[in-house]
């Protein structure tokens, strides 16, 4: 078995991650097929953090056939001092892999090791490859291979084969160790570089993690808008720009668009889509806007009264005083007050934002809208916005 090592520089968006990129061991192998009994494994490689904006590289090879178990071994004892893995499509190859051949070798993982190598709530091993799917189609990718990312984020590879390509190098590597070394270290150069270029093109990924950490449906998404502000103001308007500010940097400017699901009094609309644009560390997103009058129900309805003649509700405290023949007892579908003025729908529905008022157009609607300040008003919304732009996000995916 060889062991090579090298280093790297390389700053990476932290926020990005969902685990301490220090505490981290990125991994790749390469093996002579798919099936772990039919095939043997010739490479191992991790990647980990080794100081500020500095990674080492580790690769475990394997120049004769009695390499594997070494090689297993070498993998387990790094792995110890990690808390977790992250990988590309190593949930469904590199890691079943990896554990088949330890049964072989009778082989038995530490109970820490076992944990990581077992997971599959994302949280200690972290697969890349799920985590970028839901943005392939989003992001026009056909296939969404490793190599597919990297070139979307403008990555270029000194490595051109594919794992497949180099099942025959290594054969043919393993045939010149001893006839034509200089043939073989050529050959060795390249099945190493690919998985160099694996591990570094995995670092590189975790900066495409941040369209996942922005477009994804969590109740804390709001905490990841830093600031938001409304662009248009103008009454009558037919759509609303807002901009925003990103707690990370994406690495590639996009535009993506998503479908709003009008009720029927709005389906005329000019504009039907929510727009997005994001592009290094500034957001915006374009939001239809409708003139309306629409309501806002008052979840505490069995407090209030519902006034027919005034078409609105009032608190039990104020109807009182009011005539009984003018007054009944409020229920969910009309307990509200109306106002006229300037929306943007949200298409997330409900928003937990303090002091936000979300109307309808009827009780039972499932699409909401937020009212947006009027022209003359001091309030630019600025306390709800970040809330209202991070809720709407989770709408493109």
């Amino acid at each position: 078995m060889k062991t090579i090592t090298d280093t790297i520089t390389l700053a990476l968006p932290a926020a990005a991650f969902p685990m301490d990129p220090e505490r981290i061991l990125f991994f790749d192998i390469e093996t002579t097929g798919l099936s772990p009994r039919a095939s043997s494994l010739y490479l191992i490689g991790t990647i980990h953090a080794s100081g500020a904006d500095q990674y080492t590289i580790t690769q475990w090879f394997a120049d004769t056939s009695a390499s594997e178990q070494e090689m297993l071994t070498c993998f387990l004892e790094q792995l110890e001092h990690y808390d977790g893995l992250c990988h590309f499509n190593g949930r469904t190859f590199d890691i079943p892999y990896i554990l088949n051949k330890c049964d072989k070798y009778h082989i038995t993982p530490s109970s820490h090791c076992q944990d990581i190598l077992s997971d599959t709530t994302q949280t200690r091993s972290f697969d890349m490859l799920l985590q970028l799917r839901p943005l392939k189609k989003l992001f026009g990718l056909a296939h969404g291979a490793q190599k597919d990312w990297e070139q979307f984020i403008g990555i270029d590879r000194e490595d051109i084969y594919s794992g497949g390509d180099l099942i025959q190098v290594y054969s043919s590597y393993r045939q010149d160790l001893l006839l034509h070394p200089e043939q073989a270290a050529a050959k060795e150069h390249l099945l190493l570089l690919h998985n160099h270029d694996d591990l570094i093109g995995m670092l590189h990924l975790v900066k495409v993690l941040t369209y996942r950490l922005l477009l994804t449906r969590k109740k804390e998404s709001p905490a990841r808008i830093e600031h938001a502000t409304l662009l248009e103001r103008r009454p009558g308007y037919s759509a609303a720009t807002i901009s925003f500010e990103l707690s990370a940097a994406v690495p590639r400017k996009v535009h993506v668009t998503a479908p709003i699901p009008w009720p029927k009094l709005f389906r005329d609309q000019p504009q039907k889509e929510l727009e997005l644009t994001l592009e290094h560390s500034l957001g915006l997103l374009t939001i239809p806007c409708v003139h309306e009058e629409l309501k806002y129900f008052i979840p505490d309805y069995k407090n209030y009264y519902y006034l027919p003649e005034e078409d609105t509700a009032i608190h039990r405290s104020v109807a009182e005083f009011v005539d009984k023949a003018h007054r009944k007892a409020a229920t969910a579908a009309t307990c509200y007050v109306r106002k006229t003025g300037d929306f943007i729908p949200s298409v997330s529905g409900k928003i937990d934002c303090d002091g936000l008022l979300l109307f309808q157009q009827e009780h039972r609607d499932k699409l909401c809208f937020a009212a947006l300040p009027e022209p003359a008003s001091e309030d630019d919304g600025s306390s709800w916005l970040p809330a209202y732009v991070a809720a709407q996000l989770g709408c493109f995916l």
